[in-house]
């Protein structure tokens, strides 16, 4: 081991961040690397639990670990594991049995290039190019904004991610939803990242600097309290309501946001509970010959000031709990509802009826059996439905055929065209006489139906 990695010497780096349970995916792989012997494998136990001991943030649980790893040394059950990444796999194994958390890992990495060392560099500055090259070829985590129908915005983001060009994707992400008559956030896919774009989006949020959540960390004995920025760059959404979608897979960052904008009734959160991440982790990096051992440990622990509760091992349950698969066409009705239950404009609650009764069509599904179908066939004017392959359809004239869907009784979505819609009228005793083009401005025309 170096000298320049004994434990009061050995921390390399140590980074205030979130990290997401997968950060080490460029760890080293069995076979790899050169193998370790005896003194090799004391080394770094002495290394791992003399940080696990000193920064994890919980207490008790940190001495448990540290007495099961040190009492596997000695019995000899680490013996024979001559491969660093395989005894750093071992070891991260070892811990989670004792106490899981999400945010703890154990592994092995190639060592630093010399030039790199020398410099005094803790990363390779071409690992630190291909990597800030990854994130600008996923725009910084900023997957999809769009505004949906009834004037809904909408924004997937799968990282919190930080830097100057982050930031600057983050300001044309939520300028671009700021008129929106209410705001949509995809975490779903979102695994967490940097504290820092937190506290960056929620500026947007609040119309004040506001106070989110505080973080204990237990080394330190101190307490870190988390605000909203007080300046961002556009337009605030403050007016409008928001919601956040989650899925078993939001965690640690992604699930600070989400459990700060409940607690505060800034946002209804939507979909599954969340992954159970909530502490912060500091990254640890100790150099032996011919390989690195990287350690990340939770050192902080967050929570509510107002109750001390915070989402560790629990995760952050959503107000309407749904199969997360499901969650966005359920938030987009149920603010569509709100938002025609406030609206005194007729066509702009006009708006926001036609968007909702497409949507509740997906959630509750109409199904038609073949017989029921036939009975929409016929020739109405320049229009045509029939029934082909066991499916309805639609054409006008000589038009292109659209598949005709079920949304309601006589209510058809027709293909992919959003503006319009076929509904079919009946008489006195049920029969169809007529069939009526509705248009998302309100217009409607008719055709009755030609004699068979």
């Amino acid at each position: 081991m170096s000298t320049r990695t004994t434990f009061l010497g050995l921390l390399v780096v140590c980074l205030m961040v979130f990290c997401s349970s997968n950060a080490t995916a460029q760890a080293a792989r069995p076979g790899e690397l050169a193998p370790i012997d005896a003194a090799a494998r004391a080394a770094i136990v002495d290394s791992v639990t003399a940080i696990i001991d000193s920064v994890y943030v919980l207490g008790e649980p940190a001495a448990r670990i540290v007495a099961e790893v040190r009492r596997a040394l000695a019995a000899g059950e680490y013996d024979g594991i001559d491969d660093p990444a395989e005894f750093a796999e071992r070891l991260h194994h070892d811990c989670q049995r004792v106490n899981h958390d999400g945010h703890f890992r154990v592994f092995a990495l190639q060592p630093l290039d010399p030039s790199t060392t020398a410099a005094g560099q803790d990363e390779n500055p071409l690992d630190v190019e291909r990597r800030n090259r990854y994130l600008k070829a996923i725009n910084y985590g900023f997957k999809k904004a769009e505004i949906l129908e009834g004037g809904v915005g909408y924004l997937r983001f799968d990282s919190f991610s930080r830097g100057e060009e982050a930031y600057m994707a983050a300001v044309s992400a939520m300028n671009f939803i700021s008129n929106s008559s209410a705001v949509i956030l995809d975490l779903r896919n979102n695994g967490g990242g940097a504290a820092s774009m937190i506290r960056f989006i929620c500026g947007y949020l609040f119309e004040e600097n506001t106070h989110l959540i505080n973080w204990d960390n237990r080394a330190e004995n101190s307490t870190v309290q988390s605000y909203s920025t007080d300046f961002v760059p556009g337009k605030r959404i403050t007016e409008q309501p928001v919601y956040i979608l989650t899925s078993s897979g939001t965690f640690s960052a992604a699930e600070e946001f989400t459990f700060d904008l409940k607690n505060l009734e800034r946002a209804t959160v939507v979909g599954a509970t969340t992954g159970g991440g909530g502490h912060t982790v500091a990254s640890y990096y100790f150099d032996f010959e011919g390989f690195r051992i990287g350690l990340r440990v939770p050192n902080s622990r967050a929570y509510n000031p107002k109750n001390n509760e915070g989402w560790e091992g629990v995760g952050v349950i959503p107000d309407i709990v749904v199969k997360s698969e499901q969650a966005l066409d359920v938030a987009h009705a149920d603010a569509l509802r709100k938002l025609i239950e406030a609206e005194e404009d007729e066509r702009v609650k006009f708006v926001y009826e036609w968007a909702l009764k497409d949507i509740d069509s997906r959630l509750d599904p109409v199904k038609l059996t073949k017989k029921q179908m036939k009975k929409y066939e016929g020739t109405f004017g320049p229009r045509r439905v029939f029934l082909k392959d066991g499916e309805l359809w639609y054409q006008r004239e000589s038009g292109s055929p659209y598949l005709l869907e079920p949304m309601d009784k006589d209510l058809f979505r027709v293909g992919d065209i959003g503006y319009f819609r076929l509904s079919f009228g009946r008489d006195s005793s049920g029969g169809i006489v007529k069939v009526i083009g509705l248009y998302n401005n309100g217009r409607v025309d008719e055709n009755e139906k030609e004699s068979d």
